[in-house]
């Protein structure tokens, strides 16, 4: 399952900033970000799933970012089928619509919905039963397939506290992720601490890094490679990003292997 890390600072020029790791079935086709939809908002750029045609992630300038992660809960349906979770980031940044606004229930499966701008962070929680949103304030979160910054959730116990540690990034990244992790890499390899690259994102991908001594399939690992009850998951691509007011930029990189960081990447920015 998905993992996202929030800084929310709204005294800064840049209040929010966000490093998402995305997990699917490495067999699911998906599209890096791009304007995928200019029937529904031709600014709105993000990670379409082929399949679905919805976004995992999506962001504009004037409406700033969304994701979505798959939550653990199952919801049943009256029918067998439930409505892409896909749509969610995209109503989000193309209209401003954001679920339970009608008073009307999802029709998706579980899920969290990771919603930034220039005015902050929040998470919206569809479990089953209703909608909840859980206001992120001031400071560092983390959001998987349970509740915000839960400390009995895996990934967040082990690894929240260590991004909370370090110093966040305030502003856009300069570099692509992968660039960032070679330099922490590097950094760790020399025996020092991961330094600042230039744009502020070198510690948080410091931690990123050192979390890739667990093995992939390990409950704690970030960058994950397993298969769960639900099929087989694989981290296949991280975003890092800057929401600000009227400008959101996006670092993307692709893996060519599935949770690992160690291989080739494609790189985009948006």
């Amino acid at each position: 399952m998905c993992t996202v890390v929030v800084r929310v600072d709204p005294r800064s020029a840049w209040p929010v900033t966000m490093l998402a790791m995305r997990d699917e079935s490495p067999s699911r086709p998906w599209d890096p970000p791009a304007a995928w939809w200019p029937d529904r908002d031709p600014s709105v750029r993000g990670v379409r799933d082929r399949e679905a045609g919805g976004a995992w992630l999506a962001a504009s300038d004037e409406r700033g970012l969304a994701v979505v992660l798959n939550r653990w809960e199952d919801v049943p349906s009256a029918d067998g089928t439930w409505t892409t979770r896909g749509v969610l980031p995209i109503d989000a940044v193309a209209d401003g619509e954001l679920p339970g606004h009608d008073g009307s229930l999802p029709t998706t499966r579980a899920f969290n919905l990771v919603r930034a701008t220039a005015s902050g962070a929040e998470v919206l929680s569809w479990d089953g039963s209703r909608v909840r949103t859980t206001e992120l304030g001031p400071g560092v979160h983390m959001v998987t397939h349970g509740e915000p910054d839960d400390p009995a959730a895996p990934r967040i116990g082990r690894w929240l506290e260590a991004f909370r540690q370090v110093a966040a990034p305030d502003g856009p990244p300069e570099l692509a992720p992968f660039d960032e992790l070679r330099a922490a890499d590097a950094d760790a390899s020399a025996g020092a601490d991961a330094g600042d690259a230039g744009d502020g994102w070198g510690p948080w991908f410091g931690v990123l890094a050192a979390s890739a001594a667990l093995a992939p399939d390990d409950p704690d690992a970030i960058l994950r490679d397993t298969v769960e009850p639900e099929g087989h998951f694989a981290t296949l691509s991280i975003v890092a990003a800057a929401v600000g007011p009227g400008r959101t930029v996006l670092q993307h990189a692709r893996l060519a292997d599935p949770g690992d960081i160690s291989g080739s990447v494609e790189l985009h920015r948006a």
